[in-house]
């Protein structure tokens, strides 16, 4: 009889600092949710990659999505006018004004944003007990991804100037807003804008090198992207034309596994075991063991990339939006703080329709 020892498909993590979860189980709603992204979205992916240089109206989705019904949420929603994109200051009925979240959306850093993101972030601020600044964030191929990672900087100031102090925000994103999340702490902790209380990210883009992903069981496994594809995307990343101007660079996109994470705030990485991002996860979570940074690293099985975007009819993003809001509540102080509320949070909790900062 052949030995089961070696079959385990979750390599064991060093557990010093990693908090490892393994989610088994997964409802029928996932099961239709995975078929159909293969039926669709990865036809679509395939499409993509075998034409890349058409015009994809990608920049629309986002606007599409907000024509769109969807089901109605109960929270209150203002505009927010940073210096170079628009955001959204989103708090679901009862949130706490003591902290906060800063959230990045996915989207391959080139299309969705606010409107395709909204019920989850909504989601997010009631499980969090928090309110959510999501930011628009400048995109590809028009702008550098450096500059959606100065949107993200210019959240955290608006955050500060709102009377959110750095042990009060956590920084959020999915796939490559998970990337943003690691970037922008990052950044922002090297410059001393800020040092978040936390980092949460779903299926995050986390290595830019596609070597591992390429060689992966999932590779093949995915419902919703292609080897083909990700070549094409590493390819693009690579040889995207960006903005001419003395600041400007052509060098290669920067890894968040590759950077120093010695001074990172607790995180929390969210993914399905089936997704062509999983070893992004898993070696981000190795990364940051090995630098002494506590990680709870939660792998779903049977989801597709960034399944709690579909959390309004799927089980299993609702319970995964729960885990990053008890996470975020516990990085954070809870509501029997006593914050700064002089100038700062009275500010926060009445954002009026169009803020400024630069």
């Amino acid at each position: 009889m052949q030995s089961t020892a070696n079959k385990d498909p979750h390599p064991m993590l060093p557990t010093e600092a990693t908090r490892r979860r393994i989610h088994h189980r997964h409802s029928p709603q996932s099961i239709a949710i995975s078929l159909a992204s293969r039926l669709i979205v990865k036809n679509a992916v395939r499409a993509w990659a075998f034409q890349p240089n058409l015009h994809w109206p990608l920049e629309y989705v986002d606007g599409l999505a907000g024509l769109l019904p969807r089901i109605r949420s109960s929270a209150r929603i203002d505009p927010v006018q940073l210096e170079h994109c628009t955001a959204e200051w989103v708090r679901a009925p009862g949130a706490s004004s003591s902290r906060a979240i800063l959230y990045l959306h996915g989207g391959a850093f080139l299309t969705c944003g606010l409107n395709t993101h909204r019920s989850l972030v909504a989601r997010l601020s009631k499980a969090a007990d928090a309110a959510v600044l999501t930011i628009g964030y400048r995109k590809l191929p028009a702008h550098r991804i450096t500059d959606a990672i100065d949107d993200g900087l210019c959240g955290l100031r608006w955050l500060q100037q709102s009377g959110y102090d750095d042990d009060r925000v956590v920084v959020a994103g999915d796939s490559a807003g998970g990337y943003l999340a690691f970037m922008t702490a990052l950044s922002a902790i090297s410059t001393y804008v800020a040092k978040p209380a936390g980092i949460a990210t779903i299926s995050p883009f986390a290595d830019a090198d596609p070597a591992v992903k390429l060689r992966h069981r999932n590779s093949r496994k995915c419902s919703m992207f292609t080897r083909e594809a990700l070549s094409i995307f590493t390819q693009y990343l690579g040889e995207v034309q960006l903005p001419t101007g003395p600041e400007t660079s052509s060098g290669p996109i920067v890894s968040p596994v590759d950077a120093d994470l010695s001074m990172l705030p607790p995180v929390t990485i969210h993914a399905s075991s089936d997704e062509l991002l999983l070893p992004d996860a898993e070696l981000m979570a190795q990364r940051l063991d090995a630098a002494g940074i506590r990680c709870d690293l939660h792998l779903w099985d049977g989801q597709i990339h960034d399944f709690p975007l579909a959390a309004d009819i799927l089980p299993e993003g609702k319970r995964a939006i729960r885990y990053i809001g008890d996470f975020v509540k516990q990085v954070t102080p809870g509501r029997d703080a006593s914050p700064d509320t002089g100038n700062g949070m009275a500010l926060a909790a009445s954002v009026p329709a169009a803020t400024k900062v630069g």
